[in-house]
């Protein structure tokens, strides 16, 4: 019942999103909580698993929930999940827009999506440096603002990171090495 469940999961979060794995991530974190079925420490383990590796993050996602839940099986339900509202879609609107070339609807309605995708990749970038930058208190009571502390070293390694990849042409799988054995280090 619960590889069911899981593909049905998978299956909502496929189809409500737009814009790609990164704008699936606020949805996914949102259900993976809501069923307990990760912590939000898990959640970002998961994020830089699925972004780390070779392939579609949502798809890294699914898979990585689902093996971790219910094995191999699991795995594969996750993944039917995200995948087959995609392909369904994909197949419909090739056929209506071969037929709509041209169309100014469908061009106002594509130009409507883009400032959706940009805030929900905002919001999963607002939700992961949330949670890294920002340190809470061990017991998850927090009273008082100053419960909270300012993560240093990773708000340096990011400034690093950033500057590194945006003046150089490094390849980005050297940073990412790069930046866990400086988090390994300083953290």
């Amino acid at each position: 019942m619960l590889y069911i469940q899981l593909y049905a999961v998978f299956f909502k979060i496929g189809l409500f999103t737009f814009g790609g794995g990164l704008s699936m991530l606020p949805l996914i974190e949102k259900e993976l909580l809501l069923r307990e079925w990760m912590t939000r420490g898990e959640f970002l383990d998961l994020v830089s698993v699925a972004q780390m590796t070779p392939g579609a993050i949502a798809v890294n996602s699914a898979t990585y929930v689902g093996n971790d839940l219910l094995g191999f099986w699991g795995g594969i339900a996750a993944t039917a999940g995200v995948i087959t509202p995609s392909i369904v879609i994909i197949l419909i609107l090739a056929t209506i827009l071969m037929r709509c070339k041209g169309n100014v609807y469908k061009d106002a309605f594509f130009l409507g999506l883009k400032p959706i995708t940009v805030g929900l990749i905002g919001y999963a970038g607002y939700t992961i440096g949330r949670a890294t930058f920002i340190k809470t208190p061990p017991s998850g009571i927090v009273r008082f603002l100053s419960d909270y502390s300012v993560n240093y070293p990773a708000i340096g390694i990011f400034i690093l990171a950033f500057i590194v990849l945006t003046k150089t042409k490094i390849n980005p799988i050297w940073m990412i090495f790069m930046s866990g054995i400086l988090g390994f280090v300083f953290l």
